[in-house]
């Protein structure tokens, strides 16, 4: 490959491809390769040649305006739904919370505020209630939330409103109840979806299906919108280099010799061209069932 930067002529030289681990916990691995490159200098372009190339950049980025935006808005989308996997694969997600409204709920900026209150009301009955929360639209432009999220007891104790005595409550009773004293006349409604015995459900599919939403969003969505958001202090480890290898056969066998005997394979592929490669694992033991939930 070539490029030209501060009027030098440069040439790409491969230097092998690098392997990189994202260990997200709960059982979950994920492993990216891609090409490690060096550029280097060949020679200086003319002062003739170098308005020549600046003129010729400024037709094509005009010429392909719409192009480049396209690209640019799948580039977002794809960087956000990473974030938003690895979030939820992180947190060990297990449970999904969809946040609906009575009232054709069309400003973007108050299912926000309303989402923001509803947390503030539960950190105070759940301290590090943490979640990952897409928006979507609904056929008819209302708003509602799809949220991630992890750890939610089956019951919470609570204080009557005098303060003299404590009653348990199912959790999902009380997030519909903070979710209905959030909305007040513009009514809402919490559907709950929890693994249940048996389940094959994962952290890896919980993310799968909050990043569809959000890839959907950045689709449909408004301009300079925030298509997700995240509440809580879930840490995605740091990446970790494990090597540079000489071809990308040598990468793959040093990346599946990694897996033990009870991970899953749940996603892997090349990408076009077979510069990048991407695998996701899942261990059998992070599918631990939660309690059920007694609804």
């Amino acid at each position: 490959m070539e490029r030209i930067r501060s009027g030098m002529l440069q040439q790409s030289k491969s230097l092998g491809v690098d392997l990189v681990a994202h260990d997200l916990g709960h059982g979950h691995l994920e492993l990216v390769g891609y090409p490690a490159i060096e550029w280097q200098d060949v020679a200086p372009l003319t002062a003739e040649a170098y308005r020549a190339y600046l003129d010729a950049c400024e037709r094509h980025h005009a010429e392909t305006w719409e192009e480049r935006k396209a690209k640019s808005l799948r580039n977002a989308s794809k960087r956000a739904c990473t974030r938003v996997r690895r979030l939820c694969k992180a947190m060990g997600a297990d449970t999904l919370l969809t946040l609906t409204y009575r009232a054709n709920v069309l400003d973007l900026d108050q299912a926000k505020a309303d989402l923001k209150a509803f947390n503030r009301i539960l950190l105070r009955h759940l301290p590090g209630f943490q979640f990952v929360a897409g928006f979507e639209r609904q056929a008819r432009g209302c708003w509602h939330m799809h949220l991630a999220t992890a750890g939610l007891p089956t019951f919470f104790t609570v204080r009557s409103a005098d303060g003299r005595s404590k009653y348990r409550v199912k959790s999902f009773d009380l997030f519909r109840s903070v979710w209905r004293s959030v909305t007040k006349d513009r009514g809402g409604n919490v559907d709950v979806s929890r693994r249940k015995r048996h389940s094959r459900s994962s952290p890896a599919r919980i993310a799968a299906y909050i990043s569809k939403y959000i890839t959907k969003a950045f689709a449909e969505g408004d301009k300079w919108t925030n298509r997700w958001t995240s509440y809580g202090e879930t840490r995605v480890p740091s990446p970790v280099a494990l090597g540079r290898y000489a071809s990308m056969l040598d990468l793959l066998q040093s990346a599946y010799s990694l897996l033990a005997t009870n991970d899953t394979v749940i996603r892997t592929g090349l990408s076009r061209w077979n510069e990048v490669f991407f695998l996701a694992a899942e261990r059998v033991d992070a599918r631990i069932k939660p309690p059920q939930d007694p609804d």
